[in-house]
């Protein structure tokens, strides 16, 4: 059938539908999520899930996905903000940390049951690697990629019902790989990508108020933030009580020097522990893991979970059998001692 369709349509005009209706999508695409600076593909997706929700009532079991700080909980809030009840006023919301579910029954006699049962409301699983087994084993059936709009679930000596055209499900983490595989595929899945400093920096300058900056201050500041949009608010309230505890309202490198003096943050916004990290690894050339561990008191578990990454995404460090320091790690710390 499409393949007759396509053959009625001359290709300049195919091109030019084309053409317009990405015009369209693009002259949409921040309307509904317009206070939300980058990630341009999120919301372009999420677009396009909202106004299928206002056609047909329903929409997929979102799942959102990326690093600490990028933005997951608060795209997944703003969503559920936007999707109303089938009488007009805006849907009631849910959010539940994952962690704080201890199995099957707290989640159907303490949650769904008096909460969520026969109700128009939207739920927000965060932290959904931490889902007890139990109870992901369940969502294996509740959730199966059917299209059915309504399904039920016998658990115990109770059915349960779950009316995707009332309840809306979404789901939100950082460790995506710790989800059940059979669960993760049914969901849909909203991938969050790395801001720009250019992004970053709106952000903080969205975030204060009454302040003018130099552009090149700007710059340097949105380098301090880890590539993290939660820490550019941190940043930029930090910013906002230090101007107006000296009562400063220009924003130039100079008195950014003073701030990150006061704060002790570091070029490239990294830790103390960082730093050391860095330190070892130039006076030593390479050591292994354990040898970090040992030198820094932290756990190896700690190491890489909390600073190594960090430091292998910037390029300060490599591993290659053992730890190394790499050029870029080596002007890092000459930076910090300018």
């Amino acid at each position: 059938m499409h393949q007759d369709i396509d053959n009625t349509i001359p290709q300049a005009r195919k091109e030019h539908n084309i053409i317009e209706e990405s015009r369209r999508l693009l002259k949409d695409l921040d309307c509904p999520f317009r206070e939300m600076i980058g990630q341009k593909n999120v919301k372009k997706k999420l677009n396009f899930y909202l106004k299928a929700f206002n056609k047909t009532g329903t929409t997929p079991f979102l799942s959102f996905f990326g690093a600490k700080g990028l933005g997951k909980t608060a795209f997944a809030k703003l969503y559920a903000s936007k999707l109303k009840n089938r009488d007009g006023p805006p849907r009631p919301f849910l959010e539940l940390n994952c962690s704080t579910i201890k199995n099957n029954e707290a989640f159907f006699e303490q949650i769904f049951l008096p909460i969520i049962a026969n109700n128009e409301i939207t739920v927000l699983f965060d932290e959904a690697h931490a889902l007890p087994k139990d109870l992901t084993m369940s969502f294996l059936s509740i959730f199966n990629t059917s299209m059915d709009t309504r399904r039920e679930f016998s658990w115990g000596e109770s059915n349960f019902v779950f009316d995707f055209k009332k309840q809306t499900y979404l789901f939100a983490t950082t460790e995506s790989d710790k989800i059940f595989p059979p669960l993760k595929d049914r969901l849909t899945g909203i991938d969050f990508e790395p801001y720009s400093y250019n992004q970053l920096g709106r952000i903080i300058k969205r975030k204060t108020t009454d302040l003018e900056f130099e552009e090149s201050a700007m710059d340097l500041l949105a380098t301090t933030v880890r590539g993290n949009a939660r820490n550019a608010v941190k940043r930029a309230q930090e910013l906002q009580l230090f101007c107006e505890s000296e009562s400063m309202y220009y924003v130039d490198k100079e008195l950014l020097a003073f701030l990150f003096d006061t704060l002790g943050i570091l070029p490239h916004g990294i830790s103390n522990t960082e730093r050391q990290i860095l330190e070892i690894l130039q006076r030593r050339g390479s050591c292994t893991l354990q040898t970090l561990s040992a030198k820094t008191g932290l756990s190896p578990t700690s190491l890489r979970r909390d600073h190594e990454l960090y430091l292998l995404r910037k390029s300060f460090m490599i591993i290659d059998g053992t730890r190394q320091i790499t050029k870029d790690g080596k002007d890092c710390l000459k930076e910090i001692l300018l």
